[in-house]
């Protein structure tokens, strides 16, 4: 059955006769299946039936309402499902008579929704005596309401909510405050400046001891509203530098005077290059900068390595030698290497070989990225030799690399790494082959719609689609060769899915026209 045949199925009447077969189960059920199945704007059509003189089925219709009402996932979506639903204020009253507390409570802040305004303040009152955490975010959205009565009851709500049992709560709710200062209406800045100080300054001893149960977004927003109070306190600046978020230990930085040379040096070695970079800006200006500075030179952010680079200018560094030297000495490897490709040291490519044999994936990936830059014939040769390598990273850059000169040597081989190969390696080679696309790889596509694994048949399939949209901006002139092999391959290939009829449309049918 269709959803509205379940809406169908609740408004038949109530089988109540001597004779009559009762239908409380049945509707039951329909009830279960739009819970199930349904959308929030479904709501729309249930709160009729909160109301029902069968108190199962008002139960369960409250029960599915307050399920599909946890659906609506964004903040406009609240009032653009709920608005139209029908509700009166002496329906708040049956709820709450009828209802257990915490269903009442979601009842009240879907009701606080409603296109009424007298509704809505009637259920903004309600929901400010209720003392449910609940409650609080939808006291806040009426904060901004059009109609004033409701904005002043949304307001009072609030202030019944400021107490230390709702300071999480409360916590939980600030990102809504913000989102709702963008809102025209009404000025929400001193409400907002009144809520943070409650937190932040009133309860700070509060927050700060429980700072980290919180989740990352609410951890930023309160580490901006107390760093913007931080006091000569080194246990709030202890929590800044050793939180797990670089947003948050960069807030450290905004008070450099307030450091100690450990925590300085904590902030020069932080995992963040951000974080990284900004230490260094603060230091720029002290003497013996330059000495501190030199120790980023092979910095893994490139960002730093070129402020590195640009402070020590005017020294008298060869910075290619630097880079060699740091990698004779396995010292810095991954920032030398790249540093290495950047200042265009060719003189020591042979350095960079020397790291093809490295345990570190990684360095070995970052090594042939850099001989890519400083010797592209010994990058291929290495790039040919390990297009089948077992390292999903390594051979993504190495396709990356090979796709822009796909001689013969490359395509054979990748050919041959296909036909003998796992799923994984197919993948890759199918990759290639998009890559290369033009009149080259086009066989190789619609081979790979035949392969007897169906999601390399899927990935074919969608490749070939690329391929038929790039066709019409083929200015060259294709091979006899290659017109030959992808005739011959068609008409194999063809052939097989007709027979095999792996999907519902032939993939290949009409691509023997680019081939006359």
């Amino acid at each position: 059955m269709e959803i509205w045949q379940y809406i169908e199925v609740l408004r038949r009447t109530n089988k109540t006769g001597f004779f009559s077969k009762d239908n409380t189960e049945e509707k039951i059920n329909a009830l279960t299946k739009i819970a199930n199945d349904g959308y929030p704007s479904l709501i729309y059509s249930l709160t009729e039936f909160i109301k029902d003189d069968n108190r199962e089925i008002r139960e369960t219709t409250c029960k599915t309402i307050t399920h599909l009402f946890k659906k609506i996932d964004s903040k406009k979506g609240y009032y653009d499902t709920l608005k139209h639903c029908g509700i009166s204020k002496s329906d708040l009253d049956f709820y709450e008579a009828n209802f257990p507390k915490e269903q009442y409570v979601e009842l009240l802040a879907i009701s606080s929704l409603n296109g009424s305004g007298y509704v809505r303040e009637k259920a903004v009152k309600k929901l400010s005596q209720v003392d449910s955490p609940r409650a609080i975010q939808f006291l806040i959205y009426r904060l901004a309401d059009w109609v004033l009565p409701v904005r002043q009851a949304a307001l009072n709500g609030i202030e019944n909510y400021k107490t230390t049992d709702y300071i999480d709560s409360l916590i939980e709710n600030l990102p809504i405050f913000e989102w709702l200062q963008k809102v025209d209406r009404t000025d929400l800045s001193g409400i907002y400046q009144d809520i943070v100080e409650f937190i932040a300054t009133t309860n700070r001893t509060y927050v700060i001891d429980n700072f980290k149960k919180y989740p990352d977004k609410l951890r930023i927003l309160l580490a901006r509203h107390i760093s913007s109070s931080l006091i000569e306190n080194s246990q709030e600046l202890k929590l800044f530098l050793t939180d797990k978020h670089f947003l948050i230990r960069n807030l450290a930085i905004n008070h450099f005077g307030k450091l100690g040379q450990a925590e300085i040096e904590q902030l020069l070695n932080d995992k963040s290059a951000n974080v990284r970079l900004q230490t260094l800006y603060c230091l720029k200006d002290q003497n013996g900068f330059e000495t501190i500075v030199k120790k980023f030179l092979a910095d893994n952010s490139a960002t730093i390595r070129y402020f590195a680079r640009f402070t020590l200018k005017k020294s008298s560094i060869d910075f290619a030698k630097f880079y060699n030297d740091n990698l004779q000495t396995n010292c810095q490897v991954i920032g030398s290497l790249s540093g290495l490709a950047e200042t265009e040291g060719k003189q020591h490519s042979q350095t960079v070989k020397l790291y093809f044999g490295d345990k570190k994936v990684r360095v070995k990936k970052t090594a042939f990225l850099a001989l890519c830059k400083l010797d592209a014939e010994g990058a291929y040769d290495f790039a040919l030799a390990n297009l089948d390598s077992p390292y999903l990273g390594l051979r993504n850059v190495i396709i990356d690399f090979l796709s822009h000169i796909p001689r013969q040597d490359v395509l054979t081989k990748a050919r041959s790494i296909y036909e003998a190969s796992n799923f994984d390696l197919k993948k890759s080679m199918l990759k290639l082959f998009n890559k290369v696309g033009g009149w080259t790889a086009i066989p190789d596509l619609m081979i790979g719609t035949i392969d007897e694994n169906e999601n390399i048949r899927q990935l074919s399939y969608g490749y070939l689609q690329i391929w038929r949209t790039r066709a019409v901006r083929l200015f060259s002139t294709p091979k006899q060769g290659e017109i030959e092999r992808a005739k011959q391959i068609f008409n194999f290939v063809n052939e097989t899915q007709e027979d095999k009829q792996y999907f519902k449309t032939n993939p290949v049918d009409g691509l023997d026209f680019y081939f006359k």
